[in-house]
């Protein structure tokens, strides 16, 4: 098995989705530009994105907290099992990402975000558990212009507001501002507060349904255009996320 350090553990999961980057992906940077943190695995915000991933795997793992040498073990198999994807279809060589190398480094970021273009999606080098089942399929097709979604997000919004602790809604928000342009939600947050901010903070999606009131017309003008942002393999994930029971 691999020794990782602690901080090859926290972009192995940043780099699998389940642990926030420190600092924002630069979409130019041929790296995971996510900030170097060396430190004992034992914070918080580390200990519950540990959490997030045992949950994933219930016949395997304890759901601790801790990166115990079992939670290392098949954190090291999905790595590796993403690799091998990854190059199988294409985005990455054996050169590139050598097999004894099940690291979130450089080249898996890289080759993420090739895949993630192929198919219309944020390319943000992040590679969500609904990506990596995109990837299990044994061919891929490119993304292509498909209609617009039959389900709304002020359908959905009506939804959340009889439900709002409904924990599959909740994730399927974050994950969507999670994948979606740091612009998109600039522009997102200033229509629904009714400002031109440049560097505005950042509404989060979960507020925007709570408090969305369709009477208030900066409220639907956010709403619109957000819908209007979201790419249908985007929306894709988003309802797969939100429909989970």
């Amino acid at each position: 098995m691999v020794v990782y350090s602690p901080q090859a553990i926290r972009h192995l999961l940043i780099g699998l989705g389940y642990l926030a980057p420190e600092i924002d992906p630069n979409p130019d940077a041929q790296f995971a530009p996510w900030k170097r943190n060396n430190n004992p695995l034992t914070d918080d915000t580390t200990e519950e994105a540990i959490k997030k991933f045992q949950k994933q795997y219930p016949q395997k793992l304890v759901v601790n907290g801790n990166a115990d040498a079992q939670t290392r073990e098949v954190i090291e198999d999905i790595i590796k099992g993403l690799q091998n994807r990854l190059k199988f279809h294409g985005f990455a060589t054996n050169t590139e990402i050598p097999a004894d190398q099940p690291f979130y480094g450089p080249a898996t970021y890289k080759a993420v975000k090739k895949f993630q273009k192929s198919q219309g999606l944020t390319e943000n080098g992040i590679a969500s558990v609904e990506q990596r089942q995109i990837l299990q399929q044994p061919t891929l097709t490119p993304n292509k212009p498909q209609p617009q979604p039959q389900t709304k997000l002020i359908d959905l919004c009506l939804q959340f507001k009889k439900n709002p602790k409904n924990s599959s809604y909740i994730a399927a928000l974050n994950n969507l501002q999670q994948n979606l342009p740091k612009d998109v939600l600039q522009k997102v947050t200033n229509k629904w507060r009714g400002t031109n901010d440049q560097n505005p903070e950042l509404v989060k999606l979960t507020n925007v349904f709570t408090y969305y009131d369709e009477n208030n017309f900066n409220h639907r003008d956010a709403l619109n255009h957000l819908q209007s942002q979201i790419t249908p393999a985007i929306y894709k994930e988003f309802i797969a996320i939100w429909n989970k029971k």
